[in-house]
């Protein structure tokens, strides 16, 4: 179960955890916080246990697993991090924050409106999303009827129209809350705050990678230290110009109504190495002054690595990223080569310039691929290393995922400080967003909750169902024993009137029939109709036994291969063709799923022919009478 975002704030922790415990357990939990938050997570993990094995209280152990959880994770974290440069920070109000960032080309900050949204709740801080100009899916956070946020996408149809609302896979949300989802330019890569994932705690800053094979989104991937901190960190984004990064923390804020944003650059493939708990609290306060000076940097880089070479795979992992980037350096420097030459050649007439120039392009082409070789070689290491580091619960982020290309930036213009300047609110283009597509499981079940369907036309063909009762008013939903579907129609006379099922044979709905009746349901009957009218039983039997003649049999399209749902444009395609039901029914363990009923078969085949053209498993069939 998602639990809603206010909850999983560490002054909620501490508040509402604490309430029943000892002084000696809740100063003794403090001071485990304060060691959690200032990186010393061996103490804290420590002290953590020492709780734990104190106290009898299941929720506050349960509280202080997850604590301990985050501090290992920290741990981890620390092994792979990064030595950014920082440009500066800005403190400004929490509730709007996004506005103080630096101006975003083609792009606007949008309050996500309530058609998006419809379970709006409080929350502390404004739900807003990047719009940019032409986009055709918008990704947004929102919340669920129990106040959890989750990250949808709506996606551009024609004219107005826009898909409804799509949640984002579980592999993207979590247990937790999901927040600021904001889109690369190169559409690759969806970074957001999330307090559900691996992390060191609070909200920690990810990156899904998007995946052409599955057409889904891949596993969300911790930016790292210090990008993640154990407090809350927010909204990550890569300037236009690929120079630097923004992004907010509530980390060395003191004022529960205030973050601050941060400005670092960002390298193509930054190194990353073992950071100790003195160098992780200096680091995470991102201070500009603690990266002003190149030579600096250098020195503190050599020393670094001479204090931390007791870590042999920490030493590997960087020295691999390190080979990389000079083996990246020296393929761009062979490709501008044979760029060059290339363009030379063309302009040559001499014959024995050409051969000359020819035979230096063909060596260095040569030299090219093996330098391709190497680094394919080496990007190989560094997978099963990280593989490695997955199977160790350790995510770190790819090299890549900071930037795609290699950008030399205007240093003044970066080193100017970071101001508080305000930034307006857009305004999203005219949206009419589609109701959603209500998929029918016509199959008879018992389980928890009943399914009920109101106001369901009886389809054409032949029939049966279980007449459960006629009330005078709406039926407690308790008094249907967890039976589905449950069809709710109001006759003339104002009735309620409730049957179960559809059946297309005599055999399906007899063995129904004892199962309600078994659930204290004595006086249930079975009932058929013929095209929408009510028929006896016995003329039922008689129309199944001999068939129905073909000028009578109803046609539907099935489609089969999709278990985990129709894909959108299936559905938009449907949606646009025709206006008959869709529903969907488990045989035999698989999820099919039908659209008619057509009264002719041609009707049906066109359906099946537009929907050939971009889905699997796709048929006309006659429906069974």
């Amino acid at each position: 179960m998602k639990k809603s975002i206010l909850a999983l704030t560490i002054s909620m922790l501490a508040g509402s955890l604490l309430v029943g415990q000892t002084p000696d357990e809740k100063t003794r939990f403090s001071r485990a916080e304060e060691l959690r938050k200032s990186y010393n997570f061996n103490d804290a993990i420590v002290l953590y246990k020492e709780i734990y094995a104190a106290t009898t209280d299941t929720s506050f152990q349960k509280a202080l697993i997850d604590q301990i959880a985050r501090s290992e994770n920290g741990i981890k974290m620390l092994e792979y991090g990064i030595r950014p440069k920082v440009y500066g920070s800005v403190d400004v109000p929490l509730k709007d924050f996004f506005l103080y960032y630096p101006d975003i080309k083609d792009s606007t900050w949008i309050l996500v409106p309530s058609f998006l949204n419809k379970n709006k709740g409080d929350y502390p801080i404004y739900n807003a999303m990047v719009h940019r100009e032409g986009e055709n899916v918008m990704y947004f956070s929102a919340q669920d009827k129990k106040g959890a946020w989750d990250i949808y996408s709506t996606q551009y149809i024609d004219g107005d129209k826009w898909t409804p609302p799509q949640l984002l896979n579980n592999i993207v949300n979590s247990s937790g809350d999901e927040l600021f989802p904001v889109l690369s330019p190169d559409k690759r890569k969806l970074f957001f705050s999330s307090n559900g994932h691996y992390g060191m705690g609070g909200f920690d800053l990810y990156v899904s990678i998007w995946d052409e094979k599955t057409g889904n989104w891949g596993v969300p991937q911790n930016l790292g230290f210090p990008y993640s901190s154990p407090d809350d960190d927010y909204l990550f984004i890569n300037s236009d110009d690929e120079n630097y990064s923004i992004f907010a923390s509530t980390r060395s804020i003191s004022a529960k109504d205030s973050i601050r944003i941060y400005k670092l650059e960002f390298e193509n493939t930054p190194v990353k190495s073992a950071i100790t708990t003195e160098e992780a609290i200096e680091i995470s306060s991102l201070r500009a002054e603690y990266d002003t000076s190149a030579n600096i940097r250098e020195n503190k880089t050599l020393k670094d690595k001479d204090s931390l070479g007791t870590n042999p795979q920490t030493s590997d992992y960087t020295n691999m990223v390190k080979d990389v980037r000079r083996i990246q350096n020296e393929i761009s420097k062979s490709n501008k080569e044979i760029n060059a030459n290339r363009a030379l050649y063309d302009t040559l007439s001499n014959t024995d310039d050409k051969t000359l120039l020819g035979k230096k392009i063909s060596e260095a082409e040569l030299l090219l691929l093996e330098q391709q070789s190497k680094l394919s070689a080496v990007n190989q290491l560094i997978q099963e290393r990280e593989m490695n580091f997955l199977r160790q619960g350790v995510l770190i982020p790819r090299e890549d995922f900071f930037n795609d290309t290699v950008v030399t930036p205007d240093s003044n213009a970066l080193r100017q400080p970071l101001v508080a300047k305000v930034s307006l609110y857009g305004a999203l283009p005219k949206m009419e967003i589609l109701s959603p597509v209500v998929l029918v499981d016509y199959t008879f079940k018992i389980q928890e909750e009943p399914v009920i369907i109101t106001n369901d036309s009886i389809p054409d063909g032949l029939v049966y169902s279980i007449q459960l009762f006629l009330l005078s008013n709406k039926a407690d939903t308790e008094a249907l024993n967890g039976l589905s579907p449950v069809f709710e129609t109001i006759t003339p006379s104002g009735k309620y009137n409730y049957t179960v099922g559809r059946f297309s044979s005599y055999a399906e709905l007899s063995l129904a029939l004892a199962k309600v009746k078994a659930l204290n349901f004595p006086k249930v009957i079975a009932i058929a109709y013929h095209n929408g009218k009510s028929i006896g039983i016995k003329e039922a039997r008689m129309l199944e036994s001999r068939g129905i003649p073909d000028i009578e049999k109803s046609y539907h399209v099935k489609l089969g291969r999709y278990p985990e749902g129709l894909p959108q444009p299936v559905l938009d395609l449907i949606r646009k063709t025709t206006d008959r039901d869709i529903a969907m029914k488990v045989i035999d363990g698989k999820t099919i799923y039908f659209v008619g009923p057509f009264n002719n078969k041609q009707e049906a085949d066109q359906l099946t022919a537009l929907l050939s053209e971009i889905a699997e498993g796709v048929s006309t069939e006659a429906i069974s009478n």
